[in-house]
């Protein structure tokens, strides 16, 4: 009887399979794969990805660095990996034998001491008219100006991704991004006031900007009139920036930092989701202008089915002198935060959604805030309970929830006023159990409008 010998059916498969199959590890690994048999010493080099992270290589300092005289950071050039070659050379060792397959993908994170002209010299050569997906995480000691190439022979390029110490600057004739949906630009530098404005005109249909704007030093435009996004995650953390957002086909927003005193926003109609972290800005002297300005930011919010302001928002709500919110028509979910006592702005804002099924109070534990924990928690309804509690409100949830006297009588107020209600959560850490015992005993005595109502407490 012949033994059935196992064969290696990976390795009889066409090297445009086998390739194609080492695009989904990394680089090492797939390097790594070259040691298998003759056969597969080159396969790597035909992967149409490359990413070269320095933090997949377990970085070690050189026992000849170590038992040097201790010297300052600044002046150590020696990080290797194991195998005692540093990262720069195992990249040109990559380059090398690569041969020039063109790319698809190229990733490159170099956070250590790096040089731009090796940083300027890998990125040139990835830059080729099949590259569609690039990744720059670097932070080299000078800043690091984008080839022009870039913009002039990627038309293909679907994603791009630029973090750190990089300076933007479009060239006038620049031919642009025809093909690019996703666009990050974290913590970038800009050569001017509308370096931005200029790169955005290159991305003619772009669907998702995710920018972190830090501190600019000069005041800089972020002009953002794209007809085609659809989600823009800002990060502001300048206060000399100039905002204007016109998207008409933008369905998720989420808005992080400071709102500069120039702030627009037009064509949101079609949002559907907004997240908003608004900072509150210590250096403000007119607390009462600032909140006007998170007002009218969350104005043009009118038509969300989902919103979310955190406790820094609605405590800038609470400086509006006249608080007058828009009717939310559309508003289905809505995720309040709060410090120490509920602001006196959510029951204005209940009464402009007429529509809402599900309430989430937000209790921000790990903001220090300068009111007292007994506070009252009690709710001014005004003249009549909100529309949306008596007729559509089917969730309600309660986040960090302590179990006081004021949050029960509000707990008390819910029941009552909710006639539709289905599910009530209370989140909470008591401190004893006899305490949780004492809570649950007073929720299951509340009367409640709706028999259907189910109360959960964690």
């Amino acid at each position: 009887m012949v033994r059935n010998k196992k064969r290696d059916r990976i390795s009889n498969l066409p090297d445009h399979l086998v390739s194609h199959i080492l695009s989904f590890l990394t680089t090492k690994e797939a390097v790594a794969t070259s040691i298998l048999s003759s056969r597969w010493k080159t396969l790597w080099t035909l992967v149409p990805s490359l990413d070269l992270d320095e933090d997949e290589f377990e970085w070690i300092l050189s026992d000849e660095k170590q038992n040097r005289k201790k010297k300052k950071w600044d002046d150590w050039d020696g990080w290797v990996c194991p195998s005692g070659f540093t990262f720069v050379q195992i990249v040109s060792k990559i380059w090398a034998l690569r041969n020039a397959y063109p790319l698809q993908k190229f990733y490159l994170n170099l956070l250590y001491d790096c040089d731009t002209i090796h940083v300027d010299k890998w990125v040139s050569t990835a830059i080729t008219s099949d590259l569609e997906e690039l990744t720059l995480n670097i932070c080299p000691n000078l800043p690091f100006d984008i080839p022009s190439t870039l913009f002039n022979y990627c038309k293909t390029l679907v994603d791009l991704r630029l973090y750190g110490n990089i300076i933007v600057d479009p060239p006038p004739s620049s031919l642009g991004f025809p093909s690019l949906k996703i666009l990050h630009l974290l913590g970038v530098q800009y050569a001017n006031h509308d370096s931005f404005s200029r790169f955005l005109t290159c991305c003619p249909i772009l669907e998702y900007l995710c920018l972190e704007v830090i501190e600019m030093g000069e005041e800089c435009n972020f002009i953002i009139t794209l007809p085609t996004l659809k989600r823009l995650d800002f990060n502001m953390q300048d206060f000399l920036s100039r905002l204007e957002i016109n998207a008409p086909a933008l369905q998720y927003l989420e808005f992080v930092g400071f709102l500069h005193k120039v702030v627009l926003l037009e064509n949101l109609s079609n949002l559907v989701q907004a997240v908003l972290f608004v900072s509150h800005d210590s250096e403000e002297n007119d607390n009462e202008d600032y909140g006007n300005r998170v007002m009218d930011f969350i104005r043009a919010l009118y038509n969300v089915k989902s919103l979310h302001l955190d406790s820094f928002t609605t405590e800038c709500l609470c400086n509006v002198p006249e608080f007058d919110p828009p009717m939310f028509h559309n508003l289905a979910f809505f995720n309040f935060g709060f410090h120490s006592s509920i602001p006196h702005v959510l029951p204005l804002l209940l009464q402009r959604a007429p529509q809402l099924a599900v309430l989430t109070l937000n209790r921000d534990k790990s903001h220090l805030h300068s009111t007292s924990e007994q506070e009252s928690l009690k709710w001014n309804f005004y003249e009549y309970v909100p529309k949306c509690l008596s007729s559509h409100l089917t969730a309600f949830q309660f986040k960090g929830f302590k179990g006081q006297k004021d949050e029960l009588e509000l707990i008390g107020h819910i029941l009552q006023m909710a006639r539709i209600l289905k599910t009530m959560t209370l989140s909470s850490d008591p401190s004893t159990e006899k305490e949780k015992i004492r809570v649950l005993k007073e929720l299951v005595m509340f009367p409640r409008h709706s028999s259907t109502c189910q109360i959960t407490f964690h």
